[in-house]
């Protein structure tokens, strides 16, 4: 007998990192930090938030954001935006940036249906910015830091400042760096305030107690602790998003293709595979390989893709591979088919892609 209360959907907060380009690094930020290949095309992030639907997860907020600044890549960040506009529905639409390049394009995020933008200001004193980062691109080409600095300062009021003029709220997110920036959180609340930012969230290393900087802040801005939200990561590889944002079979696209120079492993560009194997359920359910494809050969520019998508791909739900071009990935999305980058065990990745529990072998 059934004697629990009904549990309703959690609604989920999606973040699309749709942004390739950097616009400044941090001093504190290894070299590291920073993989442009992790970015989503904006076919794939919206091709992504239509499974999502389908597979009837309720998304409560969507915000477009790194690994780089959304304005650094306002082209794929606007394109993005265009396409998402079905999809968007009853979800709340934001995005986080740096703030260049943000007051330009405020009427046509508020066209978009951007409901709030969250700004990334460490700093109001142009001193201080000459200890918080490394380098800044404001534009197309870095700038020394003495130019720089007063352009971030400026450049970041006046997108608080446009963008409340188009209705769309700002949310200062501060991060208080110990023997830097610890002693400006008033000096950030109170400037941010006067030019109608509306709240302010607040984060901070270990060891820091953040309630007091909450406090000096909440003096002339609504301000919080920052506490991540449920919060859907982007699709990557099986193991790191189980359950919630993998592909599915369905009953015209049944099998999944994979590049591999051994195959054992997923190791390959997809753009150096000369074939794709094509694993599938046999008769009795067990995925296992079933063939091998010849790709086209390279040289043939967009037009490879599309015979690509057509022919080796037209009966497969998703792709794996260690990287994918561009073009390639565009192609595949827009076919609603899913390219997974990842370095694996194909044997296991494919177990899991059908379902799998348990890693089975797949006999003869």
């Amino acid at each position: 007998m059934y004697d629990g209360a009904y549990q309703h959907p959690v609604a989920l907060h999606v973040r699309l990192p749709v942004a390739a380009r950097a616009n400044h690094r941090l001093t504190r930020d290894s070299s590291e930090k920073f993989d442009p290949s992790s970015a989503m095309l904006p076919e794939e992030a919206v091709a992504w938030i239509h499974a999502l639907r389908e597979g009837k997860k309720k998304i409560s907020s969507m915000e477009l954001c790194g690994p780089g600044d959304v304005f650094a890549s306002s082209p794929a960040t606007l394109k993005c935006l265009e396409l998402l506009q079905p999809e968007i529905q009853k979800a709340e639409l934001s995005l986080t940036c740096l703030g260049p390049g943000a007051a330009e394009a405020a009427s046509e995020l508020a066209r978009l249906g951007v409901k709030t933008v969250t700004l990334l200001v460490d700093t109001v004193n142009v001193d201080t910015v000459h200890k918080l980062y490394a380098w800044i691109r404001p534009a197309k080409k870095n700038l020394p830091m003495n130019q720089a600095a007063g352009i971030l300062i400026n450049s970041q009021s006046e997108a608080v400042k446009a963008l409340t003029a188009e209705g769309i709220g700002v949310v200062i997110r501060t991060e208080v760096v110990d023997g830097v920036n610890d002693q400006e959180l008033t000096d950030i609340a109170k400037t941010m305030a006067e030019i109608g930012a509306s709240a302010m969230v607040i984060e901070g290393g270990a060891g820091l107690d953040l309630e007091v900087f909450t406090k000096e802040a909440a003096r002339f801005l609504p301000a919080t602790v920052f506490k991540a939200s449920q919060e859907l990561p982007p699709p990557g590889t099986p193991e790191n998003c189980k359950d919630t944002c993998l592909p599915t079979p369905t009953k015209e696209r049944p099998n999944v293709a994979v590049v591999s120079t051994n195959g054992m492993e997923v190791d390959m560009h997809l753009g150096l595979a000369s074939q794709v194997l094509i694993y599938g359920p046999r008769k009795d359910g067990l995925p296992c390989l079933l063939m091998a494809r010849k790709t086209p050969e390279a040289g043939t520019g967009d037009k490879r893709w599309k015979e690509f998508a057509n022919k080796c791909l037209h009966d497969c739900f998703a792709l794996l591979a260690t990287h994918a071009g561009d073009a390639p990935r565009k192609e595949l999305a827009e076919k609603g088919i899913r390219v997974i980058l990842t370095e694996d065990n194909i044997e296991g990745l494919v177990d899991v892609l059908f379902g799998g529990g348990k890693k089975k072998k797949c006999g003869n």
